[in-house]
């Protein structure tokens, strides 16, 4: 019951800090002491009534974009770390490897996959897919190679396989990291795909592309529209 009276408390708290910013963001505009670069709430909120269509018309490809690359890289990574546990002489180049890929910029990195795979959702996916990759494969290691001595004796007592060992105790007690991984993993897939999108390699549509497009025409209402629409994706997911 505390627990619930604790969860509803911080939600309302949260809330009204949220209406109090937005409050003042809009009473700044009001009295024209807002940067021209900044729209006011109630312009971002005339321009999503005007242009919800077009909103929904570019938000689909990010999200499907952003869904498969998460879904490549939970696979990936899961796939990669389980080969690196098994086979402890592989983690250090596979690791390495990891590394490396994830320390390119995904805006540098997008014009040369357009190079290789052309405009589309190939990119996109491909972007989101190693935004993503990184944190779910350091979670799964971080959880696949935790030990619990006293666990993995009783395991050797009852003479269980390795396979067993890996279903039974090591899978159960990663899950932790894991999901942490895949919790920062959603929100960087988003991001993966604006980027692609933003740089071009998207195609034609996508939010990365609506706000080149309304950034370029200096729309300012319409480029804080899909700012805040990306920044709610990535909270959602």
């Amino acid at each position: 019951m505390t627990a619930g009276f604790d969860i509803v408390r911080r939600s309302l708290l949260s809330a009204s800090g949220l209406v109090a910013i937005v409050a003042l963001w809009q009473a700044l505009g009001a009295a024209d002491a807002l940067p021209i670069s900044v729209a006011s709430p109630s312009d971002i909120g005339a321009e999503l009534i005007d242009r919800h269509d077009q909103l929904w018309f570019h938000s689909g490809p990010t999200i499907s974009s952003a869904a498969w690359g998460f879904l490549w890289a939970a696979g990936g990574s899961f796939v990669l770390a389980t080969i690196i546990v098994f086979v402890p002489r592989t983690a250090s180049p596979l690791y390495n490897a990891a590394v490396v890929m994830s320390s390119v910029p995904l805006i540098a990195l997008t014009p040369v996959l357009v190079i290789w795979l052309e405009r589309g959702p190939v990119v996109r996916i491909t972007i989101a897919a190693i935004a993503g990759f990184f944190p779910i494969l350091v979670g799964c290691i971080q959880g696949l190679s935790l030990r619990d001595r006293s666990m993995d004796e009783l395991f050797h007592q009852l003479a269980s396989s390795r396979w067993q060992r890996f279903l039974r105790l090591s899978l159960p007690r990663s899950l932790p990291f894991v999901f942490a991984g895949l919790k920062a993993a959603a929100a960087a897939a988003v991001l993966g795909a604006v980027i692609a999108e933003w740089t071009g390699g998207g195609g034609t549509r996508g939010l990365g592309q609506l706000m080149t497009n309304a950034l370029f025409g200096f729309n300012v209402a319409l480029t804080w529209l899909t700012i805040l629409t990306t920044a709610a994706l990535s909270i959602v997911a």
